[in-house]
């Protein structure tokens, strides 16, 4: 039997896919880095969205008003970094990533989330990160 947190494990690593293909594509086909990257930013920040999303379950499971305003950042900041010229976007996206670890943490002190959970989004988390400051660099 799976459990949910091997299955959490499995689906994460999935999702690191897209964050990290484009990259092979800018630099091994430089006609089509452009088109790689701006996927991988917009992917970033659907990412970003969906994690917002964890979150806003979490404050309606609770009644946690607060917690509703905080879940949104997340969404608000990679609509935000879209738009932003394209040098800076996949700096700004990897700084909302970099965000989520401040509310991994405050709902993991809350017991909002299981120990492992914020593990796992540190790892996914880092590695997001480290490939959009590669797209940034590229």
């Amino acid at each position: 039997m799976v459990t949910a947190r091997r299955s959490a494990q499995l689906a994460g690593v999935a999702g690191l896919i897209p964050f990290l293909a484009p990259l092979g594509v800018a630099w091994g086909h430089p006609p089509w880095a452009a088109a790689a990257l701006e996927v991988q930013a917009i992917y970033a920040a659907v990412i970003l969205s969906f994690l917002g999303g964890i979150y806003w379950g979490l404050a309606l499971a609770r009644e946690a008003g607060r917690w509703f305003w905080i879940s949104v950042l997340p969404s608000l900041w990679g609509w935000a970094a879209l738009l932003l010229p394209d040098a800076v976007v996949p700096f700004s996206l990897a700084a909302g990533f970099a965000l989520m670890f401040v509310i991994d943490r405050a709902a993991r002190q809350r017991g909002w989330v299981e120990s492992w959970f914020p593990r796992l989004r540190l790892g996914l988390g880092v590695t997001a990160i480290v490939s959009l400051a590669l797209a940034g660099l590229a």
